[in-house]
């Protein structure tokens, strides 16, 4: 079926996942082998409940400071043309012969500040499902005034989210302070945002951290705002503390860190499992005399070697690379998908 990014539509794709205890994931990427994992974990998932139309929503960011991934898509490093690509790619892969037609497409630019992405802010705003205006580095006062002008300018096209705080970073230089019930109250009534991105305690980029997630604090601001928060900084939130989110009020989950850290995980122990099939015997043999590599890559049955050692074309093109990092993310995004309760979505 088509991207879905009707207002209405979108609205009460949140509703009923706020109702069923749902939380929904935000996978992040920058490339169209990682946007087909992240579509083709949800057909899977849909496979495996019995209910092939279920929300996904694959997203990237503009130019954004720490990370432009639409800027990553070409080497023109053009984030124009970054957002046409990923849309081009979405309208093939939700078109009628796709085997992820049946899925409900809702992708979703994140992380966009209004003086740096205004154009993309405005001109894309009826092709996402929601974007993040995201005005965070300012006072929050400032911060209110530039997400309720955005609003008003997209009111009823878009689901529009926006950030009450900074959230912490691995990179630092973000405020520490966790948001509270007023300050979200506030920051709802007087920008008109349909989700709101509280600071409460996680961190960016980060899989190993001080940072803690604030259940109690969570449960707070949605009691107060209702289950409208967005959850930025998942990377942080220990394994347990994880199925709490949605039961929290968090209604939606940024992730892309793990994800990552996942894909890139299995390309590097691809590349190690291979040595044998991507170096001849003499650069192995030198590579163990400098005390680079150990004896074991000589043997012809280390790991995934084909024997003879030896370079193999079929380890020098992309298509077997493709497929480990493909595999990871996809398996990943499976994982966040049951731990959030994509079972509920079962018919």
């Amino acid at each position: 079926m088509p991207l879905v990014n009707d207002y209405k539509q979108v609205k009460e794709i949140y509703r009923e996942a706020a109702e069923k205890e749902i939380g929904l994931p935000l996978f992040c990427c920058e490339d169209r082998e990682t946007l087909e994992a992240i579509l083709a974990a949800a057909k899977e998932i849909g496979e495996e409940i019995g209910n092939p139309s279920i929300p996904i929503t694959p997203s990237w960011t503009p130019r954004y400071h720490v990370r432009s991934q639409a800027c990553l898509v070409s080497k023109t490093g053009d984030a124009i043309m970054g957002c046409r690509l990923m849309f081009s790619d979405l309208n093939v892969f939700t078109s009628e012969n796709s085997p992820y037609k049946d899925l409900l497409v809702m992708p979703h630019l994140d992380h966009a500040s209004p003086w740096d992405n205004g154009d993309i802010l405005i001109n894309f705003a009826d092709q996402f499902a929601s974007v993040m205006c995201d005005a965070s580095l300012k006072p929050l006062d400032e911060n209110i005034r530039l997400t309720a002008e955005y609003v008003q300018k997209v009111k009823g096209k878009v689901v529009v989210e926006g950030a009450v705080d900074e959230i912490s970073s691995t990179e630092g230089g973000a405020r520490e302070k966790k948001t509270t019930v007023e300050e979200a109250k506030r920051f709802v009534a007087e920008t008109g945002v349909d989700i709101i991105v509280p600071n409460v305690g996680t961190e960016h980029r980060s899989l190993t951290s001080s940072a803690h997630y604030d259940s109690e604090r969570t449960r707070e601001l949605s009691a107060a705002v209702g289950k409208i928060l967005c959850l930025h900084g998942s990377s942080s939130v220990k394994k347990e503390d994880l199925p709490k989110l949605p039961k929290d009020g968090v209604v939606k989950i940024n992730l892309y860190t793990g994800l990552a850290y996942a894909g890139g995980s299995a390309l590097l122990n691809f590349v190690v499992d291979n040595l044998g099939n991507e170096f001849t015997k003499e650069q192995l043999e030198k590579m163990v005399a400098d005390g680079v590599l150990g004896a074991k890559v000589l043997d012809e049955k280390y790991a995934e070697t084909i024997s003879p050692i030896g370079p193999k074309l079929t380890h020098f093109t992309n298509p077997m690379r493709s497929d480990a990092w493909f595999n990871a993310f996809k398996n990943k995004c499976k994982e966040y998908m049951r731990t959030f309760n994509y079972h509920n979505y079962a018919k």
